[in-house]
């Protein structure tokens, strides 16, 4: 099954703080096509990074950074109307209530789950 199509250009920021995932993540959104910022790994550089970025078509999310929680950095993309999937290897009920709605992949993931969520996430605001 091809990934590539809805994600060719789109600005993807990845946001984790294990070496390896990110990296990985990383490597595979780039084989679909999208342009990755980052990856980044703490809270500090992920706002810095969406306040500098002119462009943020989605991101990836990963809850907890060290001792601190990406929520922020959620709070900063849905003010700005960026969709994100938050891949964690906390269930639905561990996320903070306002974000309980949001796509959630949980780890361990194949970043192909994780493109299939991303460009699900594309579709979802076409149709809205």
């Amino acid at each position: 099954m091809s990934h590539a199509g809805k994600l060719t250009r789109r600005s993807i920021l990845v946001v984790e703080d294990e070496y390896l995932i990110a990296r990985d993540m990383a490597e595979e959104l780039e084989l679909v096509g999208a342009e990755v910022l980052g990856p980044v790994a703490t809270l500090h550089a992920a706002l810095r990074l969406i306040a500098r970025s002119g462009r943020i078509d989605a991101a990836v999310l990963d809850v907890k950074l060290g001792a601190e929680s990406v929520y922020p950095v959620a709070d900063a993309l849905r003010r700005r109307g960026i969709p994100f999937v938050f891949c964690t290897g906390y269930d639905r009920g561990a996320l903070a209530p306002a974000f309980r709605d949001a796509l959630l992949c949980e780890k361990p993931s194949e970043p192909a789950d994780i493109i299939r969520a991303l460009q699900d996430q594309f579709r979802s605001h076409l149709a809205a």
